[in-house]
C-alpha cells in the first residue's frame, strides 16, 4: 500500500448556480469521473485534466443521491425517482416515486438490475436496460444505505441501525442480520471477495455508526468492520475526528480510506492497524468521496462544488483511472471557424464566390431522390374547394375564408395522396430505385384493398434497365446494392425486389462480404461444390475449417432456390486465421469500405482460399480419387497443376535446382513494354496464359555455389499429362495498370462507345484448348485447330471490379449456370450475382470490360467435366446416428441439468416428422444507430448475434415434448453482451472482472455445467434434420434460422406467429402473450428458456389444429385480438401468481376444451404435470365440465419468476 499520497488537481464546478457535490463515482468502463450536485445536475469529466464530456439535468428539485454505472450507461437516484441514461447523456428511461423519498441505491451483482430504497417499506428492483419494475422486496424499516453483497444480494442499512443482507432474486426475509449500534448508522461500505477453498462468495463491510450525545447525533470515533461469512465483528479502526466517509481499496480489501467533514482523511491497513494522515486544502466541508478501480486515485467533493483529486502515483507513471482500455467515447466533431470576410455595403457578391466542393449541392435534387407526398414536384397543389371560395373575403388583406365544417381536420398537415400522384411511382423515382419495406407494402395493400401495383412498377424498371447501354450511365444491375433497416430489422427488407430468379444471392450486412462474388462462383462449379458438401459429412469436423463452412453454405444456396442467404459462419471462420489478417484480406467494415482495393483483395483471397481448401481436404482418409491424379488432395486434383520449378544460375557456374510444386491459381503475367526497335510481343489470351503458366523470369539472386549476386533464370515445367489437366482453372487477372486494362478492352472499340455492342472478337475467349509440349504448354483459342489430345476448357465465371466513380468500388460475378441446373425461363445461361441482386444477362457481358468494369478473377471448366470427375467417390449424406450420440466438451457437466434424451435409432426422424425448436443468442457486436435532428433514428450497423443455445423437442410419439437436443454453444469470439435476461445464458464474473477483463460462464468448457458443444456440431445436427425432411415448429423461426445461418424450406416450417395472425391485420403476437391467453402459462418471466419456449410453440400448434378441426379458429382469433387490444398486447403482470399475499384481480380465463390423444393422456398422467388451457370468452368455446380436468389437458411446466419487458426482446419475439 503506497503511502505517498499527494494532491493532483482541483477541478472547479461547472454549474452557474453554486451547489455542493452530493455524489461521486469513477467510471469502471471508461476514463470518466461522474459527479452529481445538490440541484440534480450530473456531469462527467474526462481524465485528470477534467475536460467536460457530458452535463445534463437528471433530477429537478432534488439532489443526486447515488450514481451507479454499468457497461451500457449510468443510473442516477433522486429523492423522487431513478433515471437511466447513456454516457452520451441521451435518456433511456425514468421511474418516478413521487409519494416516497428514495435515499439509497446499489447495483445487484451478477445481473442487469439495480436496487433502490428509502422512506418506504419495500425495495424497488429495476431493470437497468428498460427501467421496468422487476419486483418489490418488503423490508421492516426505512432504508438509508445500500451496497453490493455476495452473488445477487445487497447489504442494507435501515434507520434503526440494523444491517441486513438480502437476496434480490426473492421476496423473502433477510439472509443475515446484525445491529452494530442502537443509535443508527452514518454509512456502509462493502467489498466482495472469493474464498480460497471453494467458490463461496463473502462480503467484508465497514460501518460508520453514531451515538446520541446531549440530544445531538455525533459520529462515533470508530469504523466498525464485519466479516459477513461469520457475521462477527473484526477489530475496529480508530478515527478520533469522527468518520463521515469510508471507501475500501478495490484491489487490497484490507486497506480503507476514511475521511471526515473537515477534509482530513486517513489511509489505513486493517491487518496492521497502521496508516497515514492527510489533509485537503478545503475552505468548506467534504460532501462526497470516491476511489478509482485501480485504487490509485481518490476524489473528494466539497460544498463549494469543487472536486479534489489525490493520487499515489509517481511522476511519469500512467495516470489512468482504469487498468485497461475501456469503452471508446464518442466526441463531438470539431467545428471549423469560417474565414473572416471583409464585408461592407460596396462589396460585390460575386467577389465572394462559393467554397470548393466535390459532391453535388443540396440544391441540386435529382429526380430519383425519395420525395415525400407533400413535395410540389410531381404533385400539383390541391384545388381549393368551391365551398371555401364562395365565402372568400377580399376586402381585407390577405384574402381569407372560413373553413366549412365538412373540411375541418388536423391543422397544418398536408393530406397524403394515393399511389400514382407523387414522384415515387415515376420512372427514376424512389420506388423504381429502392423497394419499399415489407411492412410498408402490407400497409399499402391494406389501404388499397389488397391491390398491389409493385409487379407493374418492377416490370417497367426492368425494361428501363435493359434499354440502358451508354457507358456514362452504368446499367443499374451493376451498381452497389445496400440493405436498409426499418424498425422491424432486416426481416422487413424486400430482397425479392432484387432477385426473381431461382438462384440465391448473398447478403452484405456481415464482415468480409466482398467474398460473396468468389463464393458464388465456387458454388456453381459442381466438382468444387461436391467436395465441399462431402466434407460436411465427415465424422470429425475441425473448428474454423473453410472447406466445411463452404460446404454448409453451398448446401444452403442449393436449397435456397432464390431466397437470399448469408455467409456469416464462413466469414467468422475466415476472421480466425492469422494468415488472412497478415495478407490483408479481412474487411471488418460491414457497411463497406468503398475505398478498399477489392480487386486486389479478391485475388489474394482466391489464392489463400484454394490453398487452404487443398490442405483441409486432406481430412478425407483415405483421399478419394475423383480425378486421374489421385495422389493429391481432392481440391488439388480439381484445380492443381503439377510442375517442376527449375532455377539456373546464368554466371556459368552451372548450379541448378529443381523443386516440385502444385499450382492452384495462375497469376497473369503481361508482356513488358517493347522498345521501338523490338518486335512487339504477342498480347492475345493464349500467349499470355502460356507465359503465365511457364513463368520464365530472370531475377537477381545469390548463387549457392559462388556466393555472388548474379542473375538467376527461373522457369516452370508442367509435369501434368494432358489427360490429367485439372478439371477447373483459376486465373487471377492482375490488372494493375492502364496498359494491362487496354489489353482486355476490345481493340475495335472506340472511345465513348458501348462495351456491349457486338464486335467480331474479344480478348477473353469462351473456350480454348491446352496441351503439354516437350518443355512448354500450347494454348489454342481457334476451335478449328483443336486436336484429340487437348484438354478443352469453357469459360465458367468472371469476377469484375466495378467503379461507379473514382471513390468507391465493389465486386460482381458473372457465372454460367450448368445445363442441368438452368432455369427453363432463362434467356441465356449467364447470370450476374451482385451480392443479393441476381439477374439473367447476355453472354456478351461476361466478355466485355470497360474503365468501370475491370476483370479480377477468371474461372474455366473442362467441357467434359462430368466425365473427368468421379462424383460417386464423394459421400453426400450425413450419418443420421449423430442424433443418437450425446456430445459435450464441458469439463464439469452437471447430470442434474441434463434435460434432454438423445434419440434412439428407432426414433430417427422421417420425412414429415414434427419437431419443436427454439434458440437463444448472445451479442458479439453492438448495433450502431444514427440519431437525426428530427428525433428519428436509423440503424447504420445491426447488432451481431451468435447462437448460444438450441433446443429441439420431439413433436410426436411416446416421448412427445421431450427434448432430444439441448446444446449450449461454445464460441471462441469475444461476447460483448450475454443478454442473460433474454437468453438465459449466465456470465460468472471473477471478483476482479473489471480489472482483469476475464469472465467465465455457461459457454466456457471450464465453467459450464451444461451440455456444451462446438457451433459446427450443433449446426450439423440441424442441417441433418433439414435434410431428413423434418417439419420445424416454433415461434419467429425466420429470425432464428437467419442468425443460425441455416436455410429451411418454407414447407418445412410451421411458425406460430403466422398461425395466430389474422389475415386483415399486420399485428403479430408474441409467444408470451399467446401462452398466457391459450395455455394459461406465464413464460419468459425471469429469463428465456429455449425448452420452455419450444414446448409452448408445440402446444400452441396442437391447439391450432384442434381449433381448425372444430371450425372455431376465427372465433378464437377474434377473442385473442380483442383481449390483446385491451391489454396492449402484453399479459398482465403476475397474472397467475400472487404478490404480497394478495390474490390478483385479473380475471382468470375460462379453459378451452382440447381433446388429447390417449398416448399423451397416459404420459401426462404418469408425470402428474397438468394444466388447463384458457380462453377469455366462454361463449365461443365449450367449457371443460369434466370432474377431472387433467384428463383433457396438456402436460405443462409452470414458471413463477418475475416479469419484465424490454425492447431488446426483439431478437427473440420481434412482434409484440
Amino acid at each position: 500500500m503506497a503511502a505517498n499520497w499527494q494532491s493532483r488537481t482541483i477541478l472547479p464546478g461547472y454549474t452557474t448556480i453554486p451547489s455542493s457535490i452530493t455524489s461521486l463515482s469513477f467510471d469502471p468502463y471508461s476514463e470518466l469521473l461522474w459527479s452529481g450536485n445538490s440541484h440534480g445536475q450530473v456531469c462527467s469529466l474526462y481524465g485528470l485534466d477534467g475536460e467536460r464530456y457530458t452535463s445534463y439535468m437528471a433530477h429537478r428539485n432534488s439532489p443526486v443521491k447515488e450514481l451507479c454505472l454499468d457497461d451500457r450507461g449510468i443510473v442516477t437516484l433522486g429523492l423522487n425517482g431513478v433515471k437511466g441514461t447513456k454516457r452520451s447523456a441521451i435518456g433511456k428511461w425514468m421511474v418516478e416515486e413521487p409519494r416516497s423519498s428514495l435515499e439509497a441505491m446499489s447495483m445487484s451483482p451478477g445481473s442487469s438490475e439495480v436496487v433502490a430504497g428509502g422512506n418506504q417499506l419495500d425495495l424497488l428492483v429495476l431493470n437497468t436496460n428498460s427501467g421496468s419494475l422487476v419486483r418489490k422486496i418488503e423490508v421492516p424499516e426505512f432504508i438509508r444505505f445500500l451496497k453490493p453483497g455476495p452473488r445477487s444480494s445487497v447489504v442494507c442499512g435501515d434507520v434503526s441501525g440494523n444491517v441486513q443482507i438480502r437476496d434480490t432474486r426473492v421476496s423473502k426475509a433477510a439472509m443475515q442480520h446484525i445491529q452494530p449500534h442502537k443509535d443508527g448508522l452514518l454509512g456502509i461500505e462493502s467489498t466482495v471477495g472469493v474464498v480460497q477453498l471453494g467458490t463461496i462468495l463473502f462480503v467484508e463491510f465497514t460501518l460508520l455508526t453514531c451515538h446520541d450525545r446531549f440530544g445531538r447525533v455525533v459520529p462515533e470515533p470508530l469504523v466498525k468492520v464485519y466479516d459477513a461469512r461469520m457475521m462477527r465483528p473484526l477489530p475496529p479502526v480508530s478515527f478520533p475526528s469522527g468518520p463521515s466517509f469510508v471507501k475500501i481499496h478495490p484491489r487490497v480489501s484490507t486497506s480503507v480510506f476514511i475521511s471526515d467533514l473537515q477534509g482530513q482523511f486517513h489511509v489505513t491497513d486493517l491487518s496492521t492497524s497502521t496508516g497515514t494522515y492527510h489533509m485537503l486544502d478545503i475552505s468548506s466541508y467534504v460532501t462526497s468521496m470516491a476511489v478509482s478501480t485501480t485504487g490509485n486515485h481518490l476524489a473528494f467533493g466539497d460544498a463549494d462544488g469543487s472536486i479534489h483529486i489525490w493520487t499515489d502515483l509517481e511522476p511519469g507513471q500512467p495516470e489512468n483511472f482504469n487498468a485497461f482500455e475501456g469503452i471508446q467515447l464518442d466526441w463531438p466533431s470539431e467545428v471549423q471557424t469560417p474565414p473572416r470576410i471583409d464585408w461592407n455595403d460596396r462589396t460585390p457578391l460575386n467577389s465572394i464566390g462559393l467554397p470548393y466542393y466535390d459532391t453535388p449541392l443540396l440544391s441540386s435534387m435529382p429526380l430519383h431522390m425519395p420525395l415525400p407526398d407533400s413535395s410540389p414536384m410531381f404533385n400539383p397543389p390541391t384545388p381549393i374547394p368551391i365551398s371555401v371560395m364562395k365565402g372568400l373575403r377580399t376586402d381585407i388583406f390577405p384574402a381569407h375564408a372560413q373553413n366549412p365544417p365538412e373540411n375541418k381536420g388536423k391543422r397544418n398537415l398536408t393530406p397524403s395522396r394515393k399511389a400514382g400522384r407523387s414522384g415515387r411511382n415515376r420512372i427514376g423515382g424512389r420506388q423504381s430505385d429502392e423497394p419499399k419495406f415489407i411492412s410498408e407494402q402490407i400497409r399499402d395493400n391494406l389501404k388499397n384493398g389488397g391491390v398491389n401495383n409493385r409487379p407493374r412498377l418492377e416490370s417497367r424498371v426492368e425494361n428501363l434497365e435493359l434499354d440502358i447501354s451508354d457507358v456514362a450511365n452504368m446499367p443499374k444491375h451493376y451498381r452497389k446494392v445496400e440493405i436498409k433497416y426499418s424498425k422491424f430489422g432486416i426481416e422487413d427488407f424486400d430482397f425479392g425486389f432484387y432477385n426473381k430468379t431461382p438462384y440465391s444471392g448473398l447478403e452484405t450486412h456481415i464482415a468480409n462480404s466482398y467474398t460473396n462474388a468468389l463464393l458464388q462462383i465456387l458454388h456453381h462449379i459442381k466438382p468444387i461444390r461436391a467436395v465441399a458438401t462431402s466434407q460436411t459429412t465427415l465424422p470429425d469436423l475441425k473448428d474454423n475449417c473453410l472447406l466445411t463452412e463452404s460446404g454448409f453454405l453451398f448446401r444452403m444456396l442449393e436449397n435456397g432456390k432464390g431466397v437470399n442467404c448469408q455467409s456469416a459462419n464462413f466469414s467468422r471462420a475466415l476472421s480466425s486465421f492469422p494468415q488472412a489478417k497478415a495478407l490483408g484480406i479481412l474487411d471488418a467494415d460491414i457497411s463497406g469500405n468503398h475505398n478498399a482495393p477489392y480487386g486486389n483483395m479478391i485475388q489474394s483471397f482466391n489464392r489463400f482460399l484454394l490453398e487452404q481448401m487443398s490442405v483441409e481436404s486432406w481430412t478425407f482418409q483415405p483421399s478419394p480419387q475423383i480425378c486421374n491424379n489421385g495422389n493429391m488432395s481432392p481440391i488439388s486434383q480439381l484445380l492443381g497443376i503439377e510442375s517442376l520449378s527449375v532455377s539456373m544460375c546464368t554466371d556459368g557456374c552451372g548450379s541448378r535446382s529443381v523443386r516440385k510444386g502444385v499450382t492452384h491459381v495462375i497469376e497473369f503475367m503481361y508482356p513488358r513494354k517493347t522498345l521501338s526497335n523490338e518486335v512487339p510481343l504477342p498480347v492475345d489470351f493464349g500467349s499470355i496464359l502460356c507465359a503465365s503458366i511457364i513463368r520464365d523470369t530472370l531475377t537477381k539472386h545469390v548463387c549457392p555455389v559462388t556466393k555472388q549476386f548474379v542473375p538467376l533464370h527461373s522457369r516452370r515445367i508442367v509435369s501434368t499429362f494432358d489427360s490429367q489437366f485439372p478439371a477447373v482453372l483459376s486465373i487471377n487477372a492482375g490488372v494493375h495498370s492502364k496498359e494491362n486494362l487496354d489489353i482486355w478492352l476490345n481493340p475495335a472499340r472506340r472511345p465513348g462507345e458501348s462495351p456491349y455492342s457486338p464486335k467480331p472478337e474479344y480478348f477473353l475467349p469462351f473456350e480454348f484448348g491446352i496441351k503439354r509440349t516437350s518443355d512448354n504448354v500450347q494454348v489454342v483459342t481457334d476451335q478449328d485447330k483443336y486436336d484429340g489430345d487437348m484438354a478443352i476448357y469453357s469459360l465458367k465465371a468472371v469476377i469484375a471490379q466495378i467503379y461507379p466513380d473514382h471513390d468507391s468500388n465493389h465486386l460482381v460475378s458473372i457465372v454460367k449456370i450448368s445445363d442441368d441446373e438452368l432455369d427453363d425461363n432463362s434467356k441465356s445461361p449467364w447470370y450476374i450475382f451482385n451480392d443479393f441482386l441476381v439477374r439473367n444477362v447476355s453472354p456478351v457481358e461476361a466478355l466485355s470490360f470497360s474503365e468501370w468494369k475491370i476483370p479480377s478473377v477468371i474461372y474455366y471448366e473442362r467441357k467434359n467435366v462430368d466425365k473427368c470427375v468421379n462424383f460417386t467417390a464423394l459421400n453426400q449424406k450425413i450419418d443420421p446416428t449423430i442424433l443418437c450420440h450425446d456430445l459435450s466438451i464441458s469439463w464439469n457437466r452437471d447430470p442434474k441439468l441434463i434435460k434432454h434424451q438423445v434419440l434412439s435409432e428407432e426414433e430417427l426422424p422421417k420425412p414429415g416428422s414434427l419437431v419443436a425448436i427454439d434458440a437463444e443468442f448472445v451479442s458479439m457486436d453492438r448495433e450502431e444507430i444514427e440519431f437525426r435532428s428530427d428525433g428519428s433514428r436509423s440503424v447504420i450497423k445491426p447488432s451481431k448475434l451468435s447462437l448460444a443455445r438450441v433446443s429441439v423437442l420431439r413433436g410426436e410419439g411416446d416421448l412427445d415434448q421431450k427434448p432430444f437436443i439441448d446444446d449450449y454453444i461454445h464460441t471462441s469470439e469475444p461476447v460483448v453482451d450475454y443478454l442473460t435476461e433474454f437468453s438465459g445464458i449466465i456470465l460468472i464474473h471473477n471478483a476482479f472482472t473489471y480489472l482483469t477483463l476475464h469472465s467465465d460462464g455457461d459457454l466456457e468448457p471450464s465453467t459450464s455445467r451444461h451440455t456444451l458443444v462446438p457451433l459446427k456440431a450443433a449446426y450439423r445436427k440441424l442441417r441433418l434434420l433439414v435434410d431428413m425432411g423434418c417439419i420445424f415448429i416454433g415461434h419467429g423461426l425466420s429470425q432464428d434460422f437467419r442468425i443460425i445461418n441455416l436455410f429451411v424450406p418454407r414447407n418445412q416450417i410451421i411458425d406460430t406467429v403466422a398461425l395466430y395472425q389474422k389475415k386483415d391485420s399486420h399485428r403479430k403476437l408474441s409467444l408470451r402473450f399467446l401462452s398466457w391467453f391459450l395455455l394459461k402459462q406465464d413464460i419468459q418471466l425471469d429469463t428465456h428458456d429455449s425448452i420452455e419456449d419450444a414446448r409452448a410453440a408445440l402446444l400452441l400448434y396442437k391447439m391450432y389444429k384442434a381449433f381448425e378441426k372444430d371450425g372455431r379458429l376465427e372465433d378464437v382469433l377474434d377473442d385473442i385480438y380483442s383481449e390483446g387490444r385491451r391489454l396492449n398486447w402484453r399479459p398482465p403482470a403476475n397474472a397467475t401468481t400472487t404478490t404480497n399475499n394478495q390474490i390478483s384481480t385479473t380475471p382468470t380465463p375460462t379453459p378451452y376444451e382440447v381433446k388429447i390423444p390417449p398416448q399423451q393422456q397416459s404420459q401426462a398422467a404418469a408425470t402428474g404435470s397438468f394444466a388447463t388451457i384458457p380462453t377469455i370468452f366462454p361463449s365461443v368455446s365449450q367449457v371443460v365440465s369434466s370432474g377431472i380436468p387433467s384428463q383433457n389437458s396438456f402436460p405443462i411446466v409452470q414458471s413463477t419468476a418475475p416479469i419484465f419487458n424490454n425492447e431488446r426482446q426483439a431478437h427473440r419475439d420481434p412482434w409484440h
